[in-house]
């Protein structure tokens, strides 16, 4: 038993045993996360930032595939550009929806007004759902800004119980960085990663027509 305990204690402690792979994995999260939050500086690259978050734990950290610096800002860069529309599209309709409570809410008091905040509230919740899954897929497909939108729409609601676990998951996770600033160190490289599991199964089940028959790997 002592023997077979020592060297269970040695595997474990090579530098390819689980130790050393798992240790290696949180870093890279948080690593990642400190890219992801450098990247959302600019505001209107958000887009780029979550889709390059989202790839990095996706390929790096859950596949192995290249490191998670190179990955990161490779898909950063090569989604710049087409993230742009995407964020504004959905920042956008945030910001009118949010402006838009807190005019009813300071003005109107009444069941007109309250019914028109749970209104915009609903709409605020299913565009944050919709965030979810674009910003993935922007990071595996190349299409219109207009397909990525009807994409992220469909899934929504097609995938609906996914869709709730997802937004209670980044919910969770708002309140924790609300509570404890120093988790950003962490939070967005571990919630991505696990989103990733639930995620990435379905945008292989709704992968564009062209790029099955073609057969490439738009990983």
């Amino acid at each position: 038993m002592k023997k077979e305990n020592k060297a269970f204690g040695k595997k474990m402690f090579d530098f390819d045993g689980n130790f050393y792979t798992y240790t290696g994995k949180i870093f890279d999260l948080m690593v990642v996360s400190v890219y992801w939050l450098i990247g959302c500086i600019p505001v209107i690259t958000i887009g780029a930032s979550f889709s390059a978050l989202y790839a990095a734990v996706t390929k790096s950290v859950r596949h192995d595939r290249d490191t998670i610096s190179r990955q990161f800002w490779h898909t950063y860069k090569q989604n710049l550009l087409s993230s742009i529309p995407l964020t504004l599209i959905y920042g956008g309709v945030l910001f009118v929806m949010f402006l838009n409570i807190g005019i009813l809410n300071a003005k109107l008091r009444n069941l007109f007004g309250l019914f028109f905040m749970v209104l915009y509230a609903l709409v605020i919740v299913f565009f944050i759902i919709a965030a979810c899954y674009v910003f993935p897929a922007l990071s595996r497909f190349a299409m219109p800004s207009g397909w990525f939108v009807k994409l992220s729409f469909y899934m929504t609601v097609k995938h609906l119980p996914i869709s709730l676990i997802l937004l209670a998951m980044f919910a969770a996770a708002y309140l924790a960085l609300l509570a404890q600033p120093a988790l950003f160190l962490i939070i967005p490289g571990a919630v991505s990663c696990v989103a990733s599991y639930m995620i990435d199964p379905l945008l292989d089940r709704h992968m564009p027509e062209e790029i099955h028959a073609s057969g490439e790997n738009c990983e």
